[in-house]
């Protein structure tokens, strides 16, 4: 029997736990699952699969002690399960990733997802995580090449983690001459450029179908977000900003995306950390769910962007679209390649980690 573990120290990056979990299964992997409190007390349609999950709460991260204690149970309970792969879903940072994949690196398979490629070359603590794992996973083709790396004994390899649980449906309604363009996640200024948004709407004479959904919370306590939702009411387009006061459900988020007929990414520059080192987390969304993207033109080296978007320059490229997609003419980009099927996903993903094993 072939036993592996996925382990998330995190609260965060659990949106590309389920797709693994899932491969793993598949290929008949027998799984324990290491997560957060955080990420356990949200992940409840996804817990029944693996054989074991264990829980890195917030007593084990109290002080340094706790945290070299858990890892220390953490390594004998994965000795004694004869867990021969290991996968780190956030494989970058923190203490637990350093000291659990020098502890495991001898007798176990060690793999690990980046993030942010810039790490590799440019952080000290991704250098020591690097000394024990060098096989690492991606989340685009186009993150195997885009930079350069200074040690050569790592590999790259994509995977997209683009499928997710079946959730209830839930009682969003959208009228039928609606058009629902989503923008996912919170309120962030620091990620997104709303104002681009609200500047292409205000532009536009016949915008009364178009609702702009930010699917997160808007948080209504940061200045920034106060000042947004006051720009927008000021400029009498409260009418087709969707916003939401707290987070949302899985259930609920997924219903909307799922019912949107665009996702959108407003930028109007695209920075190195989006041009060669990361991914935005949409990106997967609208690929696991068929979405045609409305992208900033600076994102269109990259392939799967350029095939599934409708590209836009600057504010006033993003009216036209807009304009465009108002009068029913907005192009619908179609998925029609294999690699997008769950048995291509997860032959890449079984595929890298089988190769890769302790001779």
């Amino acid at each position: 029997m072939k036993k592996a573990a996925l382990i998330e120290f995190n609260s965060y990056h659990d949106e590309c736990l389920y797709s693994q979990i899932k491969f793993l299964d598949s290929a008949g992997y027998t799984l324990t699952l290491v997560v957060s409190s955080q990420i356990k007390d949200r992940a409840y349609e996804y817990l029944n699969i693996p054989e074991e999950v264990i829980t890195f709460d917030r007593s084990h991260q109290k002080n340094f002690f706790s945290r070299i204690y858990f890892l220390w149970k953490l390594k004998r309970q994965l000795n004694q399960r004869d867990v021969k792969t290991v996968i780190f879903n956030t494989a970058s940072s923190r203490l637990e990733v350093i000291l659990l994949s020098f502890l495991l690196k001898k007798r176990i398979s060690l793999f690990g997802i980046l993030h942010n490629l810039k790490k590799v070359n440019h952080s000290f603590s991704q250098k020591l995580i690097s000394k024990s794992i060098k096989n690492y996973f991606v989340l685009n083709d186009f993150l195997e090449n885009s930079i350069e790396l200074e040690d050569k004994s790592i590999q790259l390899q994509s995977f997209h983690p683009i499928f997710f649980p079946t959730f209830e449906e839930t009682s969003i309604k959208k009228q039928d001459d609606e058009i629902w363009i989503s923008i996912p996640g919170k309120l962030d200024f620091g990620r997104r450029d709303y104002y681009l948004v609200a500047e292409a709407l205000q532009k536009l004479q016949s915008k009364s179908k178009l609702k702009i959904l930010i699917l997160g919370s808007t948080n209504s306590n940061d200045p920034k977000s106060i000042e947004f939702i006051d720009f927008i009411q000021k400029n009498k387009l409260q009418e087709n900003f969707v916003t939401f006061d707290s987070f949302l459900d899985n259930d609920v988020f997924h219903d909307y995306l799922k019912k949107s007929d665009y996702i959108l990414i407003p930028l109007d520059t695209i920075g190195d950390n989006y041009a060669k080192y990361k991914i935005m987390g949409c990106y997967n969304q609208a690929f696991g769910y068929q979405k045609t993207l409305i992208s900033p033109i600076g994102l269109n080296h990259i392939p799967d962007i350029d095939k599934h978007s409708i590209l836009y320059d600057g504010a006033k490229g993003l009216t036209l679209v807009l304009g465009q997609i108002s009068q029913g003419k907005g192009e619908k980009k179609e998925y029609l390649e294999s690699k997008w099927s769950f048995e291509a996903q997860k032959n890449n993903y079984i595929s890298f980690l089988e190769e890769n094993q302790i001779k």
